[in-house]
């Protein structure tokens, strides 16, 4: 599907990321996907805009294929795991777990291309939150979509877990007291 006409300026910033109000989330080390440091993850940066929205910019190269230049559809769904629960962190200031996680591929996803991960929570069930994302090119044309379910780690272990992210300068202080606070 793609979307040609856009009804709000802020539907087509989000749509392709570009704007300069980027507020990067911290990373830890050891994580495939937001790992820095991981000799063979991923090493994406997600960040807000001070919305509801975490975004991540994703450029695949030819270590993360199936055959050819498609992306395997495993990194695509590891991808919508971690971007998936990120808005819920920001909601709620806890971390969480994927419960279930829903990935629908509509194209192939090809290397060499960047793309525009965008998730944003959808509803808290009390026990669990959902929360949705998507893969688009820079034309807005959907590559996947993801549905998923999470559940939310105790403040306890939020605040173990806060304690081991790296945040680089400028970094939103996401699991630190002035940002629990606000």
């Amino acid at each position: 599907m793609k979307y040609t006409t856009l009804q709000h300026e802020d539907e087509k910033e989000r749509m392709t990321g570009m704007d300069n109000h980027r507020q990067y989330l911290p990373t830890y080390d050891d994580c495939f996907i937001c790992g820095q440091q991981h000799p063979r993850g991923l090493r994406i940066r997600f960040y807000t805009k001070n919305d509801r929205y975490v975004y991540a910019d994703f450029t695949p190269d030819h270590t993360q294929t199936g055959y050819l230049d498609i992306v395997h559809g495993g990194v695509i769904s590891a991808l919508f795991d971690e971007l998936t629960g990120w808005p819920v962190a920001l909601q709620t200031g806890r971390m969480a777990f994927t419960a279930e996680l829903n990935v629908r591929y509509v194209r192939p996803v090809k290397v060499g291309k960047t793309y525009l991960a965008t998730a944003y929570p959808t509803v808290d069930k009390g026990r669990y939150w959902e929360g949705k994302s998507d893969l688009r090119d820079a034309d807005g044309m959907i590559y996947a979509r993801a549905n998923g379910k999470y559940f939310m780690i105790s403040e306890e272990d939020s605040a173990i877990m806060a304690d081991l992210m790296t945040y680089a300068p400028g970094d939103l202080p996401v699991f630190q007291p002035e940002y629990l606070t606000k």
